[in-house]
């Protein structure tokens, strides 16, 4: 099955490694009663065995998935006491059962129809094979625990998978028996299910961004919105309350697998920054909690605090020194750790480093603050973006922690900086860290200055009223809780794109030409449970399907403002047949 665009679909909007795949239940084959060495080795008996189902497209034991994973574990778990091993799903064919996870990726029917066909850069390959895929994994999984229970009883299995893998994960819990889980872990799950984030038109919100009504299994979602993944929820996503307190998801922002907001600058990265954005420690710690939840606190704050000490700052410093010092104290008391900075333009220095998260305490930020001075400047813009950035990089920003920078200045900035740090890469920084949330203290003057970097790192800005302003600030870093949700005032206004007159019509024996009518920017397709990619056109060709059977079609489209609403689906079977010519009039003229 080939995907052909449009010839004039932009070639950048195009995603090329999203393969996900639906499971059903099948039967557990039963074990050989020939155990090989290495099944032996599989079968070693520890205090917990995280058994693992990679994405779609990786080899076993990859550096993309497996080998982050088994990082984030020795991390945690190396210094605990207790012994542990592994077992990723496939690494040993046809060994559990004759099961073998063997998570394919996207494919190209042929290279020939890429290199010569404009828009040939999709084909979801056989679209059963994905299917047969999960189904593999759910088999193996299953077959595996069922073994390992009765080789090792006491032995705590924590199960875990990462986008199609995660599928594996929340099928498996549906044919395997919940006192066989210790925990069971899913990142960017294509098939996550939380109620709570459908959106209330009335109430123009949901349950969710009020913090109601939260799913138990809602380890990490930051986005409020998040409501079904790209391909549908399992409902119920937890399959018994067996489960309580066992299941745990894990979706990261801008996911479009599992969130509902999306990043439309750069689709792909929130699906592939588990890793990066530190949520596989995250939810390693949360499991080694759940067994020794008294030597386990995950940090609470980071905070980083600049002081813009130009000469006209005086006044300023001289009102916000006390409340500084508040907060300061206040996030360090509640087992946060606090940075302080002061900074001005390039031409008058770098940013001064008064201490950083390690060398910050109690005893020593009243003192530091009090004693900053202003000197200089006398212009405007300053160096807040080089600054920031440079701070950035430069600290040891703790997983788990909710992350902030707060800065104090009476200017606006360089976009881009002296140094040519621009807006963007200063936002793509925080992101890529968790993100840090920008709040600005400032005076009215530059409040629209500072809009951008506020809204766009979740932030704020505060002009009014300034002597209760860094109060404010205080509120907002000390009562977020690390893993809060990003509520409706966080994020932009909801608004979600609709889809209409979906149609198929049959153009040969093996293709279909697909037309809908959308007032989104761009639209994602899946076929089969097969996610290939999106357009921006509202017509495009499916060429090399077997019409002889069902293939369900699935349309979600995407508004401007990044929201993706739920997919829209026909099944072939409905297309229309095409219209053939008559042949040419070939009789003798008279």
């Amino acid at each position: 099955m080939s995907f052909l665009y449009q010839k004039n679909l932009n070639l950048k909007y195009l995603i090329t490694a999203l393969v996900l795949a639906l499971v059903s239940i099948v039967p557990v084959s039963p074990v050989s009663a020939v155990v090989s060495a290495e099944e032996r080795a599989a079968l070693t008996c520890t205090d917990f065995k995280f058994v693992f189902a990679r994405g779609s497209g990786s080899e076993v034991n990859s550096d993309r998935d497996f080998k982050p994973f088994k990082a984030a574990v020795n991390q945690v778990f190396a210094a605990g006491g207790f012994t542990y091993s592994f077992y990723e799903l496939g690494s040993l064919p046809k060994a559990w059962g004759g099961h073998s996870y063997p998570a394919p990726g996207i494919g190209i029917s042929s290279w020939e129809r890429f290199d010569t066909s404009i828009g040939a850069l999709l084909s979801g390959g056989e679209v059963g094979t994905y299917g047969e895929s999960v189904e593999e994994g759910a088999a193996e999984a299953t077959t595996y625990l069922f073994t390992l229970r009765g080789a090792c009883p006491n032995t705590k299995v924590v199960l875990a998978g990462y986008s199609q893998g995660a599928q594996v994960v929340s099928r498996t819990l549906q044919l395997a028996e919940p006192n066989w889980i210790f925990a069971a872990l899913t990142f960017g799950d294509p098939k996550l299910y939380l109620p709570e984030g459908k959106y209330e038109y009335l109430a123009n919100t949901t349950a969710a961004c009020r913090n109601e009504k939260l799913s138990e299994y809602r380890a990490y979602v930051p986005d409020c919105y998040a409501y079904q993944g790209i391909l549908g929820g399992y409902k119920p996503y937890q399959p018994s309350s067996d489960y309580s307190g066992k299941l745990k998801a894990y979706c990261q922002f801008h996911d479009v697998i599992c969130s509902a907001y999306i990043d439309l600058d750069n689709l792909v990265y929130g699906h592939a920054s588990y890793n990066e954005q530190g949520t596989y420690a995250r939810a390693i710690q949360d499991v080694y909690n759940m067994v020794r939840p008294a030597t386990y606190s995950r940090p609470s704050q980071n905070v980083a605090i600049l002081f813009d000490n130009t000469g006209s700052m005086g006044p300023l410093l001289a009102q916000f020194k006390d409340e500084a010092i508040r907060t300061a104290r206040t996030t360090l008391l509640r087992g946060g750790k606090v940075a302080l900075y002061t900074y001005g333009d390039l031409e008058d220095s770098k940013p001064t480093e008064l201490c950083n998260f390690e060398t910050c305490s109690e005893s020593n930020v009243a003192s530091l603050i009090s004693n900053i001075t202003v000197d200089g400047g006398g212009d405007t813009p300053e160096s807040l973006l080089s600054a920031s950035y440079s701070i950035m990089r430069r600290l040891n920003w703790e997983i788990g922690a909710n992350k902030s920078l707060v800065v104090l200045t009476d200017a606006n900035y360089h976009n881009p900086d002296r140094d040519g740090i621009t807006l963007d890469e200063v936002v793509e920084l925080s992101e890529n860290i968790d993100p840090v949330n920008f709040y600005i203290l400032t005076i009215p003057e530059y409040a629209d200055s500072y809009s951008e970097l506020a809204t766009r790192t979740n932030g704020g800005v505060y002009t009014n009223d300034l002597a209760s302003a860094f109060g404010d600030i205080e509120t907002e870093i000390i009562s977020r809780d690390p893993g809060a949700i990003y509520t409706s005032t966080t994020l932009p206004a909801p608004s979600f794109a609709t889809l209409s007159n979906l149609a198929l019509t049959k153009t040969s024996d093996s293709s279909v030409r697909v037309s809908f009518s959308t007032d989104g920017v761009m639209t994602f397709i899946a076929i089969d449970d097969v996610v290939l990619g999106y357009t921006e056109e509202t017509s495009f060709e499916i060429t090399d399907l077997d019409l002889n059977r069902e293939n369900v079609i699935c349309l979600a489209p995407v508004s401007d403002s990044g929201f993706r609403s739920s997919s829209t689906c026909v099944s072939t079977l409905t297309a229309t047949l095409p219209v053939i010519p008559k042949a040419p009039n070939t009789g003798k003229s008279k």
